[in-house]
Formats: C-alpha cells, sequence, structure tokens
C-alpha cells in the first residue's frame, strides 16, 4: 500500500492580524489622549476647583457684631476700647470722608481690622482667621489704616502742638511752680522693634542689640503726643534727631521749652539736668529707707526735672501696653512700619481723651523688658553724640538754669533749716 501523503495547508501567519489589531487600538488611544489633553488645557479640567479657606460660619462682621453687642470687657480685651467709644472712632473717620463701606467691608470691619491689629500685633494669617478674609483683603485695609490714622486730618486734630499756658500739674504744685510756669511737656527717644532687610541690620542695631527704629516723641503732663518724628536708625542718638528735628521745623513758642535729659543739649528750647549729678528717680531711693535729700541747688533741681520728665516714661509705656504691635516687629516695608508708631500715637492720644484709663503713678519710672529708656550713657559717649550749639545760646541756657536752681534752693532751704 503507498504511503499517505499529507496535504500542507497554507495559512496566513497569526502575526499579521495581531500587528493589525494593535495598530487600530493604538490610535484609537492616542486619539482619545490627545482628546483628554486638549480638552483639560481648555476646560481647566487637570486641576480641581479652588476650594474655599474661610468659610467659617462666624465671618468678621459677625464677630464685630458679637463683640460690640456682648460684654464690656470683651470689647475691652479685644479692641482695646469700649463700644461707645469704638462707635465714637468710627463715627468720626466716617465724618470727615476718610473712610466709607466697600463693596464687599464694611467701613466698621475696616476699622476693627487694623485696631484689632494694633492691640494684639497679629500676624497676617492670625488676621485672615479672624476675618475671615483673604490676605489681600486683610494687607489692603492694613495700609488704609496706617494712611488713615497717620497720615491724615485724623492724625492733624489729635497729635498737636500744646496749649501755650501753664500745664495744670506744674500750676497747683509748689514744688514746680513758680520755676517751671514756660514748661510745655517733655521730651525723649523711644526705640521701636523694627523688621529690616539684611544689609541694613548695622544701622539699626541699637546699644542693647536689639533691631529698632528710634523715635523721637514730645508730649504734655496730660500724656498726650505733641510730636513724633519716627523711622530712624536704631543707631541715632536722641540729641542727632532733635537737631534733625529742629532743622525741620520743630519748635515752640519763644520762651517755652520741654524737659530731656542728658542725652540733649541744653539750649533755649530744651532744659537738661546737670550731669554727673544725682538724677533718675531710683538713684534717690534707698529700698524701704527715707529717700536721700538733696544738699545743694543742683541736686535738688535734678531732682525736681526728673519728677517732672518721667511723664514722657509714662507716655511711653502707656502706649507700649495699649498696642501690641509696638513689640511685634512686624514683617511688612519700613515706611509702613514708621507710619505704624504715628497712628498708634494718634489713636492713643484718641483714647487718652475720650477715655482715660491704664494711667502710671507720678513718679514710676518706666522699663520694659530689661529694656530701659532711662539708661544712663558713659558720659564722654553722651558729649560726643550731642550736635554743637552756639555759645551765646548754650550760656543763655545755663545761666536760665542756674537761676532757676538757685530760687528753688532758697524756697527749699526754709522748709529744711538744717540745710543753711
Amino acid at each position: 500500500m503507498p504511503p499517505l501523503r499529507t496535504r500542507r495547508i497554507r495559512t496566513q501567519p497569526q502575526t499579521s492580524v495581531a500587528v493589525i489589531v494593535e495598530r487600530r487600538r493604538s490610535v484609537v488611544t492616542n486619539a482619545v489622549i490627545a482628546i483628554i489633553f486638549f480638552a483639560s488645557h481648555l476646560l481647566g479640567i487637570e486641576r480641581p476647583l479652588p476650594r474655599p479657606m474661610h468659610t467659617s460660619i462666624l465671618s468678621g462682621s459677625l464677630w464685630i457684631d458679637e463683640i460690640l453687642l456682648g460684654h464690656p470687657d470683651r470689647c475691652h480685651r479685644e479692641l482695646g476700647m469700649s463700644t461707645a467709644l469704638f462707635l465714637l472712632l468710627l463715627a468720626e473717620l466716617v465724618a470727615t470722608g476718610d473712610l466709607a463701606d466697600s463693596r464687599f467691608v464694611s467701613a466698621q470691619e475696616q476699622v476693627a481690622i487694623f485696631v484689632y491689629w494694633l492691640v494684639h500685633g497679629s500676624s497676617q494669617r492670625e488676621l485672615q482667621e479672624r476675618f475671615q478674609r483673604s490676605g489681600d483683603t486683610i494687607s489692603r485695609y492694613l495700609n488704609k489704616g496706617l494712611s488713615l490714622f497717620a497720615t491724615s486730618s485724623f492724625y492733624d486734630k489729635y497729635v498737636k502742638d500744646p496749649v501755650d499756658y501753664t500745664p495744670a500739674k506744674i500750676l497747683e504744685d509748689p514744688r514746680w511752680y513758680p520755676f517751671f510756669r514756660y514748661c510745655r511737656g517733655a521730651i525723649d527717644g523711644v526705640h521701636v522693634l523694627a523688621y529690616v532687610l539684611e544689609q541694613h541690620i548695622l544701622r539699626y542695631r541699637d546699644r542693647h542689640g536689639a533691631i529698632t527704629q528710634n523715635v523721637l516723641a514730645a508730649c504734655d503732663f496730660d500724656l498726650l503726643f505733641t510730636f513724633v518724628m519716627p523711622g530712624y536708625e536704631g543707631t541715632a542718638a536722641d540729641g542727632l534727631l532733635f537737631d534733625c528735628a529742629w532743622r525741620s521745623g520743630f519748635a515752640l513758642p519763644a520762651g517755652r521749652y520741654y524737659l530731656a535729659d542728658a542725652a540733649f543739649p541744653n539750649c533755649d528750647m530744651l532744659m537738661t539736668p546737670y550731669r554727673g549729678i544725682r538724677y533718675h528717680l531710683k538713684e534717690w531711693k534707698q529700698g524701704n529707707q527715707r529717700p536721700v535729700m538733696p544738699q545743694n541747688p543742683q541736686e535738688l533741681f535734678n531732682l525736681r526735672h526728673a519728677q517732672l520728665r518721667v511723664v514722657i516714661e509714662q507716655c511711653f509705656g502707656v502706649n507700649k501696653r495699649r498696642f501690641d504691635v509696638l513689640l511685634s516687629r512686624p514683617e511688612m516695608g519700613y515706611e509702613q512700619q514708621a507710619l505704624m508708631v504715628g497712628a498708634a500715637a494718634a489713636l492713643h492720644n484718641f483714647l487718652r481723651i475720650h477715655e482715660p484709663i491704664n494711667d502710671l503713678d507720678d513718679e514710676d519710672d518706666y522699663n520694659l523688658n530689661g529694656h530701659p529708656f532711662l539708661g544712663e550713657r558713659e558720659e564722654a559717649e553722651v558729649l560726643n553724640m550731642i550736635p554743637a550749639l552756639g555759645a551765646v545760646e548754650k550760656t543763655r541756657a545755663d545761666t536760665r538754669r542756674d537761676r532757676m536752681a538757685q530760687a528753688m534752693w532758697n524756697v527749699y532751704v526754709q522748709d529744711h533749716p538744717d540745710l543753711q
């Protein structure tokens, strides 16, 4: 039987079909990817929808209403003043035409944002959370508040020259009247913590090592600021600041003067103590023992001078107790930090006039966290920082001081015969 012959059937290779199917699948896949890609860019599908951050039920405006209508102590604690005084402040700012409701933020909330920042020294994030507002909104109304309180008619109304008559504090006390009858207040420099760029740090580092701006300020005996000049480097001496202010028009009527410490020049406008003689109030106290008694006209003059001049330290103290922003070193432009000091001074005067609280004892020095505003300098250091005066003016000022010291002493020894 012949062998069987097998028939070989020729078939198309399987790979060709698979390739065709794979190619078609790849084309469809790429087309879908392209459609999704272009659609995502056109419609923004690739980015999740923005999620609001400040969604608290208690919005800023509702929180302010709750504060103003709630317990009186809450308003004092949160806004630094009573409800009635806050509404008076709001009405006064609106009446001047400098403040009005915006589209989304009422005038009341605008003022509250700025005042809350002054009182608490809060950061931007804390203010955003407190008032449920965006960072742009908070920044906008902080800048508006700086302009409103430090450069507008409100500032001019409340920070102004002292009245030209003998203050009641002097007139009613025989220790000072008639000797200081032409005195209109006290002047000094105060350091406020500052935020500056790294390349400027050395210029703003004060003698205690802190980064500060030096502020020259004067006040009357009602603890009201009468002059504020902020924005100078922490290394600037008080005497040089006064010289700059004087050249810029800072003045008093003829024959009137401010009391100043030994860092300032003794001149027509300023009366300073005798150098090298006991001066600061703490130097006259000996614990629980009786205070040291003056032994000559110069010591008596320095004692009386220190008892009056302490008013400027009290004014600084009350201002820094009211406004924590002066201790918080806010991260903002240096010009804005200077405006912040002026705004705090204007608001301080407003509060002192309408709601005088936070008084200090008459003879209290003010010392904040180991940063003494009355800190003593070496005599040579002080002399090197005082600007030069004309010989005629210096002689005239020294003669005035000597005459006053002797007149005080003549009255004092009548009550203390053992000193004669």
